[in-house]
């Protein structure tokens, strides 16, 4: 077993090398992000003024949203990657109440808390004690969003059954849940359904699906993924990934 500082060290090379192809901020109220941030106001979250962590926050798709309403965000990821795209658009757009952390969650430590905690689909949270770390940093709600379900692309399904691979089961949201009811937490659970469509350039699918693959321990032949991909390209001659997922938003209040 590696020790915690070779896991980190394989976290951060992962996620750097999905940075190349990873989704950054786009405007628009009409897009998945704006629609979970809906979710959270509609059901008693307020982000205006306020001090917000984002746990997990990758690119920013959601910190930078977050920071046009919050007196502050703090971001903290494990890839430097991530968070140099994130400062890229923030200088880009004219946000400068964002603060950066090149951090695991695990190694995170800070003498700021904060009125909201926020984690966004952030495979940092997989245990008690980093369940429990969300409740350390937190003065008033914590949102998290988890998944329900393996995540299934159109893309990635015919590469899982080439390579005798198992798609991973993301039961994050069912296990906070437990984890609440052990406490004696009540919380607000919002499920969302739909699908991700995601256009990219052949390069740049090819990147993401070898990149998956080897995260599953698998050795990908590239000319094979090339030839792959080919099925999903459109009229337009952009590559086209969709992704069937189901997620929960769960809310609760620091006691």
């Amino acid at each position: 077993m590696g020790t915690v500082d070779e896991k980190q060290q394989k976290q951060r090379e992962y996620w750097n090398a999905r940075s190349r192809t990873f989704p950054r901020f786009e405007e628009g109220d009409d897009n998945y992000e704006a629609g979970m941030l809906r979710h959270a106001a509609e059901n008693g979250v307020d982000f205006n003024g306020k001090r917000v962590l984002d746990v997990g926050c990758g690119s920013g798709m959601y910190t930078l949203r977050l920071a046009r309403m919050a007196g502050s965000v703090t971001g903290v990821d494990v890839a430097d990657e991530m968070l140099r795209l994130l400062r890229e658009d923030a200088t880009a757009m004219g946000i400068t109440n964002i603060t950066t952390v090149c951090s695991g969650w695990d190694d995170f430590s800070s003498d700021e808390h904060f009125d909201i905690v926020f984690a966004s689909m952030t495979p940092a949270i997989e245990s008690d004690e980093s369940r429990e770390k969300l409740m350390q940093y937190a003065t008033g709600q914590v949102v998290f969003m988890g998944f329900s379900d393996r995540m299934l692309s159109d893309v990635m399904q015919g590469l899982h059954e080439r390579y005798g691979i198992t798609p991973k089961i993301f039961n994050n949201a069912q296990e906070m849940r437990a984890w609440l009811d052990g406490k004696g937490i009540p919380y607000t659970a919002i499920p969302v359904k739909g699908q991700w469509v995601v256009a990219k350039s052949r390069e740049e699918l090819v990147d993401s699906c070898v990149t998956t693959l080897r995260d599953y321990g698998a050795e990908p032949d590239p000319h094979f993924v090339e030839a792959h991909v080919e099925a999903f390209r459109d009229e337009n001659g952009q590559y086209v990934e969709r992704t069937d997922y189901v997620i929960e938003m769960i809310i609760w209040q620091k006691r």
